[in-house]
């Protein structure tokens, strides 16, 4: 097993994280929509396999984040579970002595199969987390499945299920790897086996406390705010003008100085959301109408065409009511106008599917049953790296580090609006240039940002003839981003 998974990374690494993702979602849709039954089972369970495979490698040499994986992953597992389920009857069957051969035969294929999946995805403690999580999703049905399949009661039945397969007469050693495994002698005494994490219970701990703690202080610091409200809530022109740039699936960021929680998380941006579009959008666009727009249309027929997530779960707002801020940015995924309808649903579909989620105050981007608001994002809007902060030992997505890919090399966004507020003076629209003074960064070319940052160390001063002190000696740099 371990070869198969080296040799699969070796194919792996030639080529780019972003268009193996689209290959793997690709290759789900074919399995999905192919009309052989024949070998189904195992066009899915390779699809998985490979899938994990291609996930080791990500998480070991990923330098940004690609929610694409996270819904790659559920919806693989979803498909299995599906197509394993004549092939848990069999195994029932066959655990009471009563199979023919075809079923018992079955039986085995389940048991290796889904020992290889658990060998790949559960040993490596980060995937292990992704996949448990995406099974919280499911009702729990992946950890069920290994319980189920992998349990002492299989393992010890193995030999007995090997004999109602008669392989000897039909020639079916090749069909299975425990048959093939037992032809050459090998032990198969613990073939079908699950490990014990102990450590997951401390992880699982402190990772409750931390949440616990932001949760506290969010409910705390949430109610709190000072002053009038936005610079730019009573800014009918600067809005009016804001809205008419809008379109479906724009991604939009929120500044409230007067909000106390708006210094509590890291940068400029304490927010973002998703603007949906307006029904005569959508309805130009074609997708009105669409199954995958269910979810949204009557919110938006109301007027609430802003989608998010609040400390108090996913939301909709309307346009008036969210401008109450003081400044506001608008970013857009590039090509997005022309990408396919069925491309377009599909952001649709994973938006729909976050309705109802709870607040993530661990902050953790790998994890989906809870989100945050930048999650929401990240998990949708498929193949789009997104650059990812460890904080407190997790991969974090921030609204901040959303605005400040517009300007990494090759960003895969592009810039609409950026408006600071004034209620004296009146809104003042900005050019890219200066949205990048703000988000600290400096143009160096045409199409070129560099971002400022400080680079310090300690330097050992001497402060008399018998002593030196430590000092914290800081430059100030430029570097260049890139996902």
């Amino acid at each position: 097993m371990q070869k198969l998974i080296f040799f699969l990374l070796l194919i792996i690494s030639t080529n780019s994280y972003s268009s193996e993702l689209n290959r793997f979602e690709d290759s789900l849709e074919q399995i999905l929509s192919s009309e052989k039954e024949q070998d189904a089972h195992l066009q899915i369970y390779q699809h998985t396999l490979n899938l994990g495979a291609y996930g080791l490698e990500y998480l070991w040499t990923r330098t940004s984040g690609n929610g694409q994986l996270l819904n790659l992953i559920r919806e693989s597992w979803e498909q299995y579970l599906a197509s394993s389920e004549d092939y848990l009857n069999d195994l029932s069957t066959a655990l009471n002595g009563n199979a023919n051969h075809e079923q018992a035969l079955r039986a085995l294929q389940l048991i290796e199969r889904t020992q290889s999946l658990y060998d790949t995805y559960m040993k490596n403690k980060n995937m292990r987390y992704i996949l448990l999580d995406q099974s919280a999703i499911l009702n729990n049905r992946v950890e069920n499945h290994f319980n189920t399949t992998l349990s002492v009661i299989v393992n010890e039945s193995i030999p007995n299920i090997i004999k109602q397969t008669n392989w000897n007469i039909l020639n079916v050693q090749n069909s299975s790897v425990i048959l093939t495994y037992d032809g050459q002698g090998k032990d198969i005494s613990e073939f079908a086996k699950q490990e014990d994490f102990v450590g997951d219970v401390i992880t699982d701990f402190l990772a409750g406390a931390s949440s616990g703690i932001s949760s506290g202080f969010g409910a705390l610091a949430g109610p709190i705010e000072w002053g009038d409200g936005g610079q730019l809530r009573d800014d009918l022109n600067a809005q009016e003008r804001i809205y008419k740039d809008l379109m479906p699936l724009d991604i939009i960021f929120e500044k409230k100085a007067y909000k106390l929680t708006d210094y509590t998380i890291p940068g400029y941006w304490g927010h973002n959301a998703v603007w949906l579009g307006t029904q005569e959008q959508l309805k130009a666009a074609g997708l009105w109408d669409a199954e995958e727009l269910a979810p949204f249309r009557k919110q938006i027929e109301k007027g609430y065409s802003i989608f998010e997530m609040r400390k108090w779960g996913t939301t909709f707002d309307k346009y008036s009511q969210w401008m109450n801020l003081d400044d506001f940015a608008q970013i857009r995924v590039k090509g997005i106008e022309s990408q396919s309808k069925s491309k377009i649903l599909k952001i649709y579909k994973i938006l729909g599917q976050q309705i109802g989620k709870n607040y993530d105050f661990a902050f953790n981007a790998d994890t989906a049953f809870k989100i945050t608001c930048s999650e929401i994002i990240y998990l949708s809007y498929g193949d789009v790296s997104w650059p990812l902060e460890r904080i407190l030992g997790r991969n974090t997505i921030t609204p901040n580090a959303m605005a400040e890919v517009l300007f990494y090399e090759n960003s895969p966004v592009e810039f609409i609006n950026f408006v600071k507020g004034n209620r004296k003076n009146g809104a003042k629209f900005h050019t890219k240039e200066e949205f990048a003074n703000v988000m600290n960064f400096v143009k160096k070319g045409r199409n070129t940002y560099h971002q400022n940052y400080r680079s310090c160390k300690l330097k050992r001063v001497r402060i008399n003839r018998r002593g030196y002190k430590l000092i914290n000696h800081c430059v100030t740099k430029t570097r260049q981003l890139s996902l």
